[in-house]
């Protein structure tokens, strides 16, 4: 372990960036948050080891540097430091609060209502107010502040104005759109994580509310509506009629939710649609494709400027599906830069070797393959699948039965998931089979059928047209 591990202190400065740097020195600066200049002395010290990523130096001339004239005190080092991160968190909680007005005000207005300044709460409250009509959002967040805001409204109202109404009513209506809300949205969490895993969960009230929601008017509310129709998709044996009313809310209320939240209901449709593909409805390939473009037209998929490996991988295989070659090659120029580094080579090699074995362009499918490293299991395991249908069209059949083999003591040695272990190894068997078809001959309409009724089958396209061959 690096000696900077060990330091909560050191692996916060290295988060930083030199703007932020900058506004913390001016910050120690300050009278007011520091009277110790050791402190100031230490972050100055630290910061350049921090920016370049250097191992944190040696304790000892870390202490040397902040206190010359002084023996070395491993006590007083640790506690320097934890004086000094605890400023860098002050300075992270006053950006957050710079940066989250609705927040910042909702803690302003009952600081007024503590202080009992009635004119400044009163202030306050319609400010507050303000900001939450005028900004877009109507997810849980928005809720989760409008909630507070009629709680805050109800406390002040009880110990000033006694008289009046209470606005109990709409705390409540907003308490139980806030609870739905957040219940189906985590819900849904819940069901892809289990669906990929094969693990089960308790879904506590949900199945007792879903009933009441179905005829209650909170299908009115979009930051309802979507989560709850994105369950019943991913729920239902056939969700096909509650994907298309999920569609028509999402397309008409994109502007209501943060992006980082559409990222996962577009990714929720897209894993519906890969399921619904895998099943055998071919008319999905075109709504993943259409999720995808969809998404990076308005950046959803990008965080921090970086295209996902996964995401990347994902959008080539739906573009193949649907034979966009000329699309899918300017995607790979545009997006391959937003590969993580690590990954980059191997995914596009690979990304070119399917669209080149798509195209039949055997040889340089190969040569993509055999050109890069492959360090992520999944795409290890496309390869492997690629390699053997390479092996399969040239009919290498010794050099298949051998990948084969060797495919499957991979897939038996590897942590992978529950999914893609029984995909493959299904890939596998199937495959198998094929070839015994190819020699003899004989029991075609079977073997179509056992891939047709398989349930988790990736290549069951290509297999159904090489029986059909």
């Amino acid at each position: 372990m690096k000696r900077s591990e060990k330091y909560k202190l050191y692996e916060v400065l290295t988060a930083l960036d030199k703007s932020e740097v900058r506004q913390i020195t001016k910050m120690l600066n300050s009278s007011f948050f520091v009277r110790r200049k050791d402190v100031q002395k230490l972050f100055e010290f630290l910061t350049p080891f921090a920016l370049k990523a250097k191992v944190f130096p040696a304790k000892e001339k870390v202490f040397q540097k902040v206190f010359p004239s002084k023996a070395f005190d491993y006590a007083l080092l640790r506690g320097t430091m934890s004086d000094l991160l605890e400023l860098i968190e002050e300075y992270l909680l006053i950006q957050y609060r710079r940066t989250n007005k609705i927040e910042s005000r909702q803690q302003l207005t009952e600081i007024y209502r503590k202080r009992d300044v009635s004119k400044c709460y009163q202030s306050s409250v319609r400010k507050t107010g303000r900001l939450l009509d005028e900004q877009p959002l109507r997810n849980a967040y928005y809720y989760q502040q409008l909630l507070h805001f009629h709680d805050e409204k109800m406390h002040f109202q009880m110990t000033n104005q006694r008289t009046k109404n209470f606005n109990l009513s709409e705390l409540s209506e907003t308490l139980d759109v806030l609870y739905l809300t957040r219940k189906l949205k985590h819900s849904c969490k819940q069901l892809s994580h289990q669906q990929v895993f094969k693990t089960e969960y308790d879904y506590g009230l949900l199945h007792h509310l879903l009933p009441i929601i179905d005829q209650a008017k909170y299908l009115e509310i979009p930051g309802v509506a979507i989560y709850y129709y994105c369950f019943r998709f991913l729920s239902e044996e056939d969700g096909r009629p509650f994907f298309q009313k999920f569609k028509t809310i999402l397309k008409d209320n994109r502007s209501i939710f943060e992006s980082s939240e559409l990222k996962v209901l577009y990714l929720s449709a897209i894993n519906f649609c890969i399921r619904k593909l895998n099943q055998g409805h071919t008319e999905f390939s075109r709504e993943i494709l259409d999720f995808y473009q969809d998404g990076l037209e308005a950046n959803y998929f990008l965080e921090d400027g970086n295209l996902s490996r996964f995401t990347f991988n994902n959008i080539v295989a739906a573009g193949i599906q649907l034979k966009e070659f000329e699309w899918l090659e300017v995607f790979i120029q545009n997006f391959a830069p937003s590969l993580e580094t690590e990954y980059r080579e191997s995914t596009v090699h690979y990304s070119r070797a399917r669209i080149a074995f798509t195209q039949k362009n055997y040889n340089a499918a190969l040569l993509h393959l055999q050109s890069a490293e492959y360090k992520d299991i999944v795409i290890t395991l496309i390869a492997k699948s690629t390699i053997m249908k390479i092996f399969y069209e040239l009919k290498e059949f010794d050099a298949l039965f051998s990948h084969l083999d060797s495919f499957q003591i991979y897939i038996r040695r590897r942590e992978v998931s529950d999914f893609h272990r029984s995909n493959y190894m299904n890939v596998i068997r199937m495959v198998k089979k094929l070839v015994k078809l190819l020699r003899t001959r004989t029991e075609r309409a079977k073997l179509r059928q056992e891939i047709l009724e398989e349930d988790v089958l990736s290549e069951r396209k290509w297999l159904l047209d090489k029986v059909a061959e």
